[in-house]
């Protein structure tokens, strides 16, 4: 069985995204989670809402416990899948975990607030591909997998028929060439450092034949309880690329699917970052 990996499942957009490929795609998901096992349970129960499948809960598993400031978490969740997994399944690794503390000035600086964006914005990311690339399959295990799918991919078009993939979320802020307006000074730079990862990632991906593409994506600005602090009560506005969590879960699924290693004069995706609009974001 093919496998999906979504580190931050109990955010806004990571089970909005978990509960998406659970309705409509077969693949088995590892949601994890920083919080406790006490609430896997719950957390289990509100993933499977709206199951059309009816075999949602046959596919899904919740691990706790799992705070990516920590490896000892990623470490023992990645034990866990390979134990029942084995290697060479995992077909997407979404690092959806992101946390926001919006300075405006350097008066608004506090060192331990900026740490901890570094750590879960960017070095949670990195940990999490760490512990989880190794388990995504070669070029030569992805053709064995592909056969036994025969004429169905088990992702149904959310991921590449060719490929498998590592997708972090990143923000247009941490484009240097795009900072017009300053501000948000440790943000901005924990994006630009993811951006920085996903463009090392790729190269490690080619240069030892995997089956993976690693990019970063911007999903315009979603209306969640991350981003409310700062847009406050602000409707849906798409045109302008502000979206509700379905519309934002649709944008991004959409550009999922469109992934691929370019190849002279084709669009040139990999360790790079883009947008809902599927356009590429400047460094």
């Amino acid at each position: 069985m093919s496998i999906a990996i979504i580190q931050g499942s109990s955010g806004a957009l990571g089970s909005a995204l978990t509960r998406h490929i659970l309705r409509y795609t077969n693949l088995s998901v590892y949601a994890l989670t920083h919080r406790p096992k006490s609430d896997v349970d719950e957390l289990s129960a509100k993933l499977l809402e709206g199951d059309i499948k009816g075999k949602g809960k046959e596919r899904l598993s919740v691990v706790g416990d799992v705070d990516i400031r920590r490896e000892e978490g990623l470490t023992r969740a990645a034990e866990l899948v390979k134990g029942r997994e084995g290697g060479g399944r995992v077909r997407l690794i979404a690092c959806m975990a992101g946390i926001l503390h919006p300075e405006k000035s350097l008066s608004s600086i506090d060192p331990s607030l900026a740490l901890e964006q570094f750590q879960i914005n960017t070095l949670g990311h990195l940990l999490t591909y760490k512990h989880f690339v190794p388990l995504i399959p070669t070029r030569k295990q992805f053709d064995k997998l592909s056969f036994e799918w025969r004429d169905e991919d088990p992702a149904q078009g959310l991921i590449g028929r060719g490929n498998s993939l590592c997708w972090s979320m990143s923000a247009r802020v941490g484009s240097i060439g795009d900072n017009h307006r300053g501000g948000w000074y440790s943000y901005r730079a924990s994006k630009s450092a993811t951006n920085q990862l996903i463009r090392t990632l790729d190269h490690e991906l080619l240069n030892k034949n995997s089956s993976a593409i690693a990019v970063g994506y911007h999903p315009g600005t979603v209306i969640t309880p991350f981003t409310k602090p700062v847009i406050g009560d602000a409707k849906p506005d798409p045109e302008n690329g502000r979206f509700d969590i379905p519309q934002a879960i649709e944008k991004m699924t959409g550009v999922m699917g469109q992934v691929r290693r370019g190849d002279g004069e084709k669009k040139r995706w990999e360790g790079r970052c883009w947008d809902w609009r599927g356009e590429r974001v400047e460094w």
